[in-house]
């Protein structure tokens, strides 16, 4: 890695760490085309680069930019290197985290079909990299409404996790997934204890500042709103806006969807006369 990479990541990992993630887009893509003119734009170091890239512009929510970025990845990624290599599992599952999130649910779940058969053959049915891709296509089927599929999944990945002892974020974004599937059934009150130990592990993990901890205060909000606990749901979106809006911007679809969940709950909550947070 050549000198000048390495102080762009320097900076871009100070960024980060303050939860600045939007200040980090000019800077990874400046790493993203020195990487390609140093190293080759067929270049293993080049598709990192990219995957990087899009990764971070599908958190910020900027779906067609991502894509862009994704796709040339994997053009080159199975183009250079071939379609049954780790690098090509991991630049589609990427490229179908983008589909999915725009709603084009039948190319984002080929593709991680495609990925999770790569990395059980090369990893293992234990590996981080295919309990992501299942833990990913199980999203894939709620939003498809194939609930028993999906909590098939989650629970595969959970029982997997357990078997660890660690309680980290990969173990908390399973519970999250698995509370989405009880919420969508009929079941917020066993969502709400799951959801409940999620946060636990966020704020121990990632901090009360966090994208995670505020993603898990919005999930734990939309089970209470479900169980009929206004009053907790509202203070739950509540805490959650103002880290939204530091960490990602007020222009990020989160931070408009929590605001208004945070105005539709507040309207209930006036409606049954009770008394707001804050």
């Amino acid at each position: 890695m050549s000198q000048g990479i390495a102080e762009i990541e320097e900076r871009i990992a100070e960024l980060e760490g303050r939860q600045s993630y939007r200040e980090t887009v000019p800077l990874v893509r400046q790493v993203a085309e020195l990487t390609g003119s140093q190293y080759g734009e067929d270049s293993p170091e080049y598709v990192d680069a990219l995957n990087q890239l899009g990764c971070l512009y599908r958190g910020l929510g900027e779906l067609d930019k991502a894509v862009q970025e994704l796709l040339k990845a994997v053009e080159i990624e199975s183009r250079v290197r071939g379609t049954d290599t780790l690098d090509y599992a991991t630049s589609i599952m990427n490229l179908a985290g983008a589909y999915r999130l725009m709603g084009e649910y039948e190319r984002a779940e080929w593709l991680f079909l495609e990925a999770l058969e790569l990395f059980r053959e090369r990893l293992g049915t234990e590996h981080f990299h295919y309990l992501s891709a299942a833990n990913n296509l199980g999203l894939v089927y709620s939003d498809l409404k194939s609930y028993e599929d999906a909590e098939r999944l989650h629970r595969e990945v959970l029982e997997v996790l357990a078997k660890t002892g660690k309680r980290d974020n990969v173990y908390a974004n399973t519970i999250n997934n698995l509370a989405a599937v009880l919420m969508a059934t009929g079941r917020p009150e066993k969502a709400i204890q799951y959801l409940q130990e999620a946060l636990e592990i966020y704020e121990a993990t990632s901090g009360r500042e966090s994208v995670p901890y505020a993603t898990g205060l919005n999930n734990l909000a939309a089970a209470y709103y479900e169980a009929g606990e206004y009053s907790e749901a509202e203070a739950c979106f509540t805490r959650a806006l103002p880290i939204i809006e530091r960490t990602l911007g007020s222009g990020h679809t989160s931070w408009n969807s929590t605001r208004r969940n945070l105005d539709f709950v507040r309207q209930r909550l006036a409606e049954t006369g009770a008394v707001l947070s804050g």
